[in-house]
């Protein structure tokens, strides 16, 4: 589980801030589920499946996120 830090559609890709572990997990767009719909923003809530590669800036690598629609806020509640 985490909460998407960036998202950059030109590149395709961005971050997110794991619940159970520190440091950020890189997120490309071939690893988010169809229901993403090719995209993510910040603060959005996701179920994320990663594999630590143990190199650059984001050793964790996710390899499919899945949104959370579940648990998403309601803005200005």
């Amino acid at each position: 589980m985490g909460t998407v830090v960036r998202w950059d559609d030109d590149q395709g890709a961005g971050l997110v801030e794991l619940t159970d572990r520190p440091g950020d997990c890189r997120v490309e767009a071939a690893a988010l589920d169809p229901r993403a719909g090719g995209g993510l923003r910040a603060g959005q809530i996701v179920e994320v499946e990663w594999t630590d590669s143990g190199a650059g800036d984001h050793p964790l690598q996710a390899s499919r996120v899945t949104p959370r629609d579940d648990l998403q806020g309601t803005p200005g509640a």
